[in-house]
């Protein structure tokens, strides 16, 4: 249906808002939910988008029946630079700016998007900064997939696809291993590689044909979530998991496809028109510029409100009076990037867009 699609912002700014809350709630208070499943939303997300552009890309270069992917990936690395890296880079200046502990030592790591394998080095989260292994995650993602979906033949993506799909659960298998080498291998790109490889999975699959209200997909996403919940479920009582440990975050991924799937046709009822509301639509659609933000934010409020640190606001409604705070200074960040930085480059980057 016409418009329905617009649920994907807001399923954004349901898992940006989760995302927040969970870095800004105060430590002494319990977090039962697991919020992270909202941050592999986005990478799942990520490989959905992603994958399903450049299939596309290539029907259109492919029908004209010229050479076309040495310019078409200089015309994506321009789209993406100017999408992506120019937010980046202001957060990374801002995060130099209000002295963010690690950016000084670790900046290379940072300006070259591996600060995830500097945190596997670390094992621990630097403040202001620890989002960003994530977005490393991500842009490596950006980098080599290109040449996966668009160099090799048709007929191998289904296999490599799973094969990179795979990488996951096998790296999560041999966590016990790597930790010789890193304190957190969880945090390295290849542990993460199933979300991105489902999400590329299911955008193949739609571009191949597949309604994005079959059943199969419905009753498939419903399994896998029912066995993720299982496993967690197991894990957190303490409970033998038998070795499933490892697919766990899999099947978390195949059930945030089904969401994906929903919310791309459409949710109907109050869950539709939540999603559909004008203020969360907004906060999807600038939820990159949050996310890159939000973890900035207690450090730049620092240097204005020191108050907030005298010891009357780490509890009851001083806790929350400081985090409805550090949610005002996000969303004055998010906006100033979204209108100076993000929008401008929009019609820059139009000029590059795939004909």
């Amino acid at each position: 249906m016409k418009g329905r699609a617009i649920q994907l912002d807001g399923l954004r700014g349901i898992a940006m808002i989760a995302i927040a809350w969970d870095h800004w709630c105060p430590a002494n208070w319990p977090r039962v939910f697991p919020f992270e499943v909202f941050l592999f939303f986005f990478l799942v997300l990520t490989g959905y988008l992603i994958t399903g552009s450049l299939l596309r890309e290539r029907d259109r270069n492919e029908a004209r029946g010229e050479p076309w992917r040495a310019q078409a990936l200089k015309t994506y690395q321009i789209r993406r630079g100017l999408r992506i890296l120019a937010p980046y880079y202001a957060a990374l200046a801002l995060a130099w700016i209000v002295r963010a502990p690690d950016v000084g030592p670790g900046l290379a790591w940072y300006v070259f998007h591996l600060s995830n394998i500097h945190m596997a080095f670390l094992g621990y989260w630097p403040a202001g900064t620890n989002h960003f292994w994530s977005l490393a995650m991500q842009q490596q993602f950006y980098l080599i997939w290109p040449f996966v979906i668009w160099f090799l033949p048709r007929k191998w993506l289904i296999p490599a696809i799973l094969v990179f799909t795979a990488v996951g659960p096998l790296a999560r298998m041999f966590h016990d291993d790597l930790t010789r080498w890193f304190a957190w291998p969880q945090v390295l790109t290849w542990a993460s590689l199933d979300y991105f490889g489902i999400g590329a999975l299911l955008a193949l699959a739609v571009h191949r044909g597949m309604s994005l209200e079959s059943p199969g997909l419905r009753a498939f996403a419903l399994s896998s979530c029912a066995a993720y919940l299982a496993i967690f479920g197991a894990h957190a009582l303490g409970w033998p998991t038998f070795g499933l440990r490892a697919f766990q975050q899999t099947l978390l991924g195949v059930a945030l496809c089904g969401f994906i799937a929903a919310g791309s046709v459409g949710f109907f009822g109050s869950a539709g028109k939540i999603l559909e509301h004008p203020l969360l639509q907004r906060i999807g659609q600038v939820s990159y510029g949050i996310y890159l933000f939000h973890n900035l934010a207690p450090l730049l409020t620092g240097k204005i409100c020191w108050f907030l640190w005298n010891g009357s606001f780490e509890t009851g409604v001083g806790a929350l009076i400081r985090v409805a705070i550090y949610a005002a200074v996000t969303w004055g960040l998010a906006l100033a990037s979204w209108r100076w930085i993000e929008q401008p480059l929009q019609d820059v980057r139009a000029k590059f867009s795939p004909r």
